[in-house]
């Protein structure tokens, strides 16, 4: 047996799984590291327990599914987005990685977002400068750390630093390149004009590739440390979101992600490089070849639930058993209605301060009402995320679920209901996994292009949830009080 092997390196584990010649995925083998909070408001990783834990994980699923290491005959990459691996020329990080969450860059990302705009880069940005992003903790590191920012010889994203320790070559993709944010995302290259204003030497950034090229082999080290062969293609992978798509099958406009997690976020393919001009989505390259996507994240998905079971309810029933007595709650919960804004919120509103709020209390309201309202809110606010996306062109005629969303029927109503379209999942658990190894497959040939490999291994559930007209309309009409009630109590809290 033959196998791909996709590696995704994300915020809080490492995820490994194999995809066979025929398209079937194994279970992912996940091993889990720490995030460093040294000082309040920053967050940082220690690229060494990422490799630590990849090196374990890899050697897991090998034993776990029986597999030598010949038996894998490419690798690929997925990571978290945004953060900073800084290296020096021994090829060590000169300082630990600065990670998406960090927030210590903000009068950085102030400055550069005034530059683009002051000199007309906003259009090849496409994007909001946000600390956490890879060029404004460089900044950071210019301006606070001289001695270590003197010693970097590349700067790179996450997942490339495990691609590195496996091969010893620097590269990025087009996907993780556009969140570094200094990127021309229509041009798909560096913004040299950016970084000449940063006085920022374009050497330290590494070559780009495209996310299914093959871009290094495993060195005879690597091979020891993690039961591979020597000389097995890398190819470089992608950002986590990118890899999602791919691993939900989206790979042309016309079908968007809705995925639930801690926060929530909803993706489009798109075949030009749009971008909204109040810069409140992002928009990135797409693996697929000569698309981008579209997407508006949210801080706020998941989490909301979790708070209102875990702290306020204090509720310890499992989630299903939770989730009960809100399916037998009428949609729209007999007027309750909730923000979801317990911790800020970067989409719709760019609004830090922004609080959660439960509106239409009264006596008939029960533990059901409290939790739809809840998974409303969050729905509701997704629902603005995508006309945002949609006031760009995109179109959309079919929703796709993943994340913890996709796994329960009522989160998956409330979505086909606000979104008012079908809504499917796909088999593939480990999307990010999944488009990884998929991206090693298309770079060793097994498959002709992205879209094929997509259309032969991403699978469909039967099932689909459809909108329910009665419920559609009392969601339409409550989402303009959804909108009133943020726009009357934030000057308020």
């Amino acid at each position: 047996m033959e196998y791909t092997m996709g590696i995704d390196l994300g915020t809080s584990s490492v995820k490994v799984v194999l995809l066979n010649r025929s398209g079937k995925m194994t279970e992912a083998v996940s091993k889990r590291y720490r995030i460093d909070i040294p000082v309040l408001g920053w967050a940082e990783q220690d690229p060494e327990e990422w490799w630590t834990a990849a090196r374990a994980a890899v050697q897991e699923v090998l034993c776990t599914y029986g597999a030598a290491g010949s038996q894998v005959k490419a690798i690929g990459f997925s990571g978290q987005m945004h953060g900073l691996v800084a290296l020096g020329k021994d090829g060590r990080p000169v300082c630990p990685a600065i990670i998406w969450m960090d927030q210590r860059a903000g009068q950085e990302s102030a400055e550069i977002q005034k530059i683009a705009e002051e000199n007309g880069l906003t259009q090849k940005l496409m994007n909001r400068p946000i600390p956490g992003a890879l060029i404004c903790s460089l900044l950071w590191l210019k301006r606070h750390r001289p001695a270590q920012f003197e010693k970097i010889r590349w700067v790179m994203p996450p997942k490339d630093y495990l691609r590195y320790r496996m091969c010893g070559e620097a590269f990025t993709d087009e996907t993780d390149a556009s969140a570094a944010l200094a990127f021309s995302v229509a041009d798909r290259r560096w913004c040299g004009e950016l970084l000449e204003k940063l006085d920022m030497d374009p050497s330290l950034f590494p070559p780009i590739v495209r996310p299914y090229e093959i871009c290094g082999k495993v060195t005879p080290y690597a091979a020891r440390e993690m039961g591979l062969e020597p000389g097995t293609p890398l190819a470089a992978g992608g950002a986590d979101s990118a890899m999602q798509l791919v691993g939900n099958g989206i790979v042309a406009p016309g079908t968007a992600a809705c995925n639930i997690g801690t926060g929530a976020q909803v993706l489009a393919a798109a075949d030009c490089p749009a971008y909204d001009a109040q810069l409140r989505s992002q928009t990135f390259c797409h693996a697929a070849e000569n698309t981008w996507y579209l997407q508006c994240g949210t801080l706020n998905g998941g989490s909301a639930l979790s708070w209102l079971k875990n702290q306020a309810l204090e509720n310890h029933a499992g989630f299903d058993v939770f989730l009960q007595t809100a399916e037998d709650t009428p949609a729209g919960a007999e007027g309750l209605l909730f923000l979801p804004y317990l911790a800020g919120e970067r989409n719709p509103h760019l609004d830090p301060d922004a609080k959660g709020v439960f509106c239409g209390l009264s006596m008939k309201h029960r533990q059901g009402h409290l939790i739809r309202a809840v998974m409303e809110g969050v729905a509701y606010n997704l629902r603005e995320c995508m006309d945002i996306l949609q006031s760009q062109g995109l179109s959309m005629n079919r929703l796709i679920a993943s994340g913890g969303g996709a796994k329960g029927h009522l989160w998956r109503q409330i979505l086909a209901d606000m979104f008012d379209t079908p809504v499917y999942t796909t088999k593939t658990v480990e999307e990010a996994c999944t488009g990884a190894a998929i991206m090693a497959a298309v770079g060793i040939g097994w498959y002709e292009n992205t879209a094929d490999a997509v259309e032969k291994i991403v699978k469909m559930e039967n099932e689909v949830t459809l909108p329910v007209a009665a419920h559609r309309l009392v969601y339409e009409e409550n989402r303009q009080h959804f909108r009133q009630l943020y726009e009357s109590t934030r000057n308020l809290l």
